[in-house]
């Protein structure tokens, strides 16, 4: 506490100070005191405040290393930091400056080399650090963490993992000193409300379903609001669609500084009170007029992409989805689990909002839908860096096999990963002096089928046997029939759902015509028992009868 209290000393006012929490004093009391520090927090809770109160204003002893997910929000943070006074400088895939610095805001791609070679920083802060369950780069994120050098501390963020203590048993299991510090309480209490159930009535000259939904819940004070697009080209006409539609009684006057910012279709939506953000934005105009205007409350909505929901600084009223789904790498992807439960965290302002609103829209995507997710390694290896530090351990008269296994025991996983060399290695007396053969190698590994379970863990393949279709439950579909549409990213879980609710199945299953139950939950079909006759008898269908033996076709009633 002494040391908190000398910070403050450097101040002129005691409204310019923002206060830690306990949970955040504790983070920096276990980095202080040379440990590793796990934290969960919810969206918006405060954990960057964690690494700014330990630099110091970024005058921290030795170098640290802040990754993040994205190039735009190592953009962000520069330009951020660099706004306080900061020394900093940056490492993307395509700028890289003043890395000497005592703060350097990065992704994390560009600092595995240097961390698997022991080449560390003072401290390693990886925000976001459910990116290791990544299917594209979890294998990045997993090396680095486990051939991070003892002599870097290792600050990991995020409010999305079901699993933290698997992640401390895993530090601890490669030698370090690791610490978990959990806050799950949210700064702003949130609450979920069906946009369909607002009495308010709607102009009929206020169109488009967005526009009128955007309309109800702004009369019902739910305002203001924050809606998640699928893609950029969506939130942008998405935004445009509410601006032109929503009445206006109070045109935002933006200054000539927030013009020069801006492009003239922007400034248009702005004087409506309503904005788009997006990564394709730059950065003036994101954090320059955007932002401030959405935290001052200046903004009716704003419309951000899914892909930046994880940098979005700023919270709204409410929240909303207008998509389950978004695209990445060419492909569609079903949001997840996580991401949803990101997106809504970002409801509620603190010191502003008594309660945050979870809005649910007409894809009924839902407060309950999302959690944070139960961490696993993908099951891929990394072999273009395993094959280089074998290549290195060689090189240093070490033998490389040996190096291969030390690094996949390193590995965030409880079970061995194989690599092929194993027999060999228990074996060394081989044809020729070779390390292993083909024989050998065949059987270092079975083959064997397996499954990706709910929790993340990999199992045995079922065999096939006959069940009650009520007991069955399926792939759930998001966007169509077509196959891909049910494949999820790899290493993570199949979304599944009752067999008995996805009319796809019944259509390839049974006979008669597919309808939905009076329950409204669950299709069935439907089949003609029999006709009834004038004379109060019954004419049986012939399925009855092969099913009930009855030889006789008409029967009474």
């Amino acid at each position: 506490m002494q040391e908190f209290g000398a910070q403050l000393d450097r101040f002129s006012a005691l409204d310019q100070v923002v206060v830690p929490d306990l949970w955040q004093q504790d983070a920096v009391q276990h980095l202080r005191a040379g440990r590793d520090v796990v934290v969960h927090a919810a969206t918006g809770a405060g954990k960057t405040f964690i690494f700014e109160l330990w630099s110091n204003e970024g005058r921290n002893p030795g170098q640290a290393i802040y990754t993040v997910p994205t190039r735009a929000l190592a953009n962000d943070k520069l330009a951020e930091w660099r706004a306080r006074g900061w020394n900093v400088g940056i490492a993307t895939g395509d700028l890289s400056e003043n890395l000497d610095a005592p703060v350097i805001v990065a992704t994390l791609e560009t600092q595995k080399n240097r961390l698997i070679t022991g080449d560390g920083p003072r401290l390693l802060v990886i925000d976001e650090y459910q990116m290791l369950g990544d299917a594209d780069r979890g294998l990045n994120y997993e090396l680095a963490i486990a051939m991070a050098p003892p002599q870097t501390q290792l600050l990991m963020l995020s409010g999305s993992v079901a699993n933290p203590r698997h992640v401390v048993a895993w530090l601890q299991r490669l030698g370090r000193q690791a610490e978990w510090v959990w806050h799950d309480d949210r700064p702003v209490p949130l609450e979920e409300v069906y946009a369909g159930m607002l009495n308010y009535n709607v102009p009929s000259e206020i169109r488009g379903y967005w526009p009128r939904f955007a309309a109800k819940a702004l009369a019902e004070g739910l305002g203001p609001i924050l809606v998640f697009a699928p893609r950029r080209r969506a939130a942008k006409a998405l935004a445009a669609d509410i601006a032109r539609n929503l009445p206006n009684p109070n045109p935002l006057q933006l200054t000539a500084g927030q013009k020069d910012l801006v492009d003239d279709h922007l400034a248009r939506m702005l004087q409506a009170r309503v904005a788009y953000h997006h990564s394709g934005l730059s950065y003036g105009a994101r954090a320059g007029v955007v932002e401030p205007l959405a935290k001052a409350g200046q903004l009716r909505v704003v419309v951000a992409t899914m892909g930046l929901a994880a940098g979005i600084n700023f919270s709204l009223r409410s929240v909303t989805l207008a998509a389950d789904s978004y695209r990445r790498d060419h492909l569609e992807v079903p949001i997840r689990a996580d991401e949803i439960h990101q997106m809504f965290g970002r409801a509620g302002r603190r010191g502003i909002d008594e309660i945050g609103y979870g809005l649910v829209s007409r894809n009924e995507i839902r407060i309950r839908d999302g959690h944070p997710c139960f961490l696993s390694r993908n099951g891929m290896v990394d072999w273009a860096s395993l094959l280089g530090l074998m290549h290195g351990a060689a090189q240093q008269g070490r033998e490389p096999y040996t190096e291969a296994v030390r690094v996949q025991e390193r590995l965030f996983s409880t079970d061995p990963i194989l690599l092929g060399m194993e027999f060999a290695m228990k074996h060394p007396e081989v044809p020729c002096g070779l390390g292993t053969d083909s024989e050998r190698a065949r059987k270092a590994r079975k083959r064997v089928r397996e499954m990706l379970n709910s929790q993340g863990g990999w199992e045995a393949w079922p065999k096939a046997k006959p069940m009650p279709l009520s007991e069955v439950f399926v792939p759930k579909k998001t966007s169509g029939d077509r196959e891909a549409d049910v494949q999820p990213p790899l290493g993570q879980a199949l979304l599944l759902r009752p067999a008995l609710m996805e009319p796809e199945v019944l259509r390839r299953t049974g006979a008669g015509e597919l309808v939905l139950l009076p329950s409204g939950q669950a299709y069935g079909r439907e089949q003609k028992v029999a006709d009834q006759l004038n004379n109060e008898r019954l004419d049986l269908a012939k399925w009855v009868r092969r099913l009930t033996g009855w030889r006789m076709r008409v029967v009474p009633l």
